[in-house]
């Protein structure tokens, strides 16, 4: 009698916590294995237990692993160990709470190689091991659509990688699809959108969110969803997308003639 197939494998990048927890948890319900990385070792280690908790049929690995420590990537695919991988999910990404002309070179490098080089560098190093078909979806954010002065550098890192994962898509087609995914505020968030000075994003940080149209703020379950979407074969014409999840916020401008109740001033 022939070996089961082992299940679809899925990598996540910054997958212990927020968006990229969730991708994994979802990712999980529809029969995937999951490998998750993240910069620390303790959260990781909580975070495979959380996963395998709720998903007792499925394993659950983690990967300390610096987003721009290139000879860490190697132990990645290492992990692989010969197996085939059909989802690439890069949620990892760091930014500042400041103005572009205000960030110092090193910090603008460090974002940029965060957010744009590495996801590159990922899928250049498994590139060998994926699956035909299979999929990759680059976790961007609604300010690489309209930047946000506030978030400078950061909207100018996710306008990029925007392009990059179009790019990509191009030449990697029709093997693999890649899409990119565009979160509006997502609670929780990054832990690692900071204001100068922190060293973690603070957790009540979106007290002072405006809502958008949607009258809710995003959830890290809302992108997952979209995202189990993408890798899935129900997308098969969707390759080099860039999809904005953000309950309207990047609609338009809201009318503000008109009070909510609908009577004119």
């Amino acid at each position: 009698m022939a070996d089961a197939e082992p299940p679809p494998l899925a990598i996540i990048t910054g997958g212990t916590s927020g968006i990229g927890l969730a991708v994994a948890s979802r990712l999980m319900e529809d029969g995937y294995d999951v490998i998750v990385t993240g910069r620390n070792e303790e959260r990781g280690a909580q975070a495979i237990n959380q996963l395998r908790s709720c998903h007792e049929n499925q394993n659950a690995a983690f990967l300390a692993l610096q987003s721009t420590s290139w000879s860490d990537y190697g132990k990645l695919a290492e992990m692989v160990r010969g197996r085939q991988v059909h989802a690439v999910v890069a949620s990892a990404a760091f930014g500042l709470q400041a103005h572009v002309t205000d960030t110092d070179p090193a910090t603008f490098l460090e974002i940029m190689s965060v957010n744009v080089a590495a996801p590159l560098y990922l899928v250049e190093v498994l590139r060998p091991r994926l699956a035909n078909p299979s999929s990759v979806v680059l976790i961007s954010s609604d300010a690489g659509i309209d930047g946000e002065q506030a978030l400078g550098a950061y909207s100018v890192s996710k306008a990029a990688l925007n392009m990059l994962g179009r790019m990509m898509a191009l030449d990697l087609a029709p093997q693999v699809r890649v899409n990119v995914v565009c979160p509006g505020d997502t609670v929780p968030g990054m832990r690692y959108l900071l204001r100068p000075g922190e060293s973690e994003r603070a957790a009540d940080d979106y007290l002072g969110w405006t809502l958008p149209p949607r009258q809710r703020l995003g959830t890290a379950r809302d992108t997952a969803e979209l995202v189990a979407f993408l890798v899935s074969p129900r997308s098969d014409f969707m390759v080099g997308s860039v999809t904005v999840i953000d309950g309207g916020s990047r609609a338009g401008r809201p009318d503000v003639m008109h009070p909510p109740d609908g009577k004119h001033s």
